[in-house]
């Protein structure tokens, strides 16, 4: 990890072509999709539609209801996460959303740590 690298847990970076799509309930109980940018221990970096980003504000609490995508992300689901920032993204049309996970179980924690740790190794994601 860089030395500049502030994190506490390593991510796991998805490629947008990849197709990983984050199911998330808003505070109003709404519904949006995002696709998923980047995933750790502590939090997800999702890409919303500009269309959908004005639903989204800092502070929000969103619940992760389920990934969908090749790798199976089942044992994360109704996970809550806190909107953290919102800012521009390179790829138009959508906006960069980092939120961190509150409330979540340490075994939980502890799954997805590895988990990560699994996926960065398979996909050449060395530190």
């Amino acid at each position: 990890m860089p030395q500049d690298e502030k994190r506490l847990y390593p991510r796991l970076t998805l490629n947008i072509g990849d197709g990983y799509f984050g199911h998330f309930t808003l505070p109003n109980q709404e519904r949006v999709a995002a696709l998923i940018v980047n995933l750790s221990a502590g939090g997800i970096n999702i890409a919303v539609a500009e269309a959908q980003s004005h639903k989204l504000k800092e502070e929000d609490i969103l619940e992760l209801q389920q990934i969908a995508g090749g790798t199976s992300f089942s044992f994360l689901k109704q996970l809550r996460a806190e909107v953290r920032w919102m800012k521009s993204l390179d790829m138009p049309g959508y906006v960069s959303v980092g939120c961190r996970f509150v409330d979540i179980a340490e075994d939980l924690r502890e799954q997805l740590s590895r988990f990560v740790t699994s996926e960065r190794m398979a996909r050449g994601q060395y530190d």
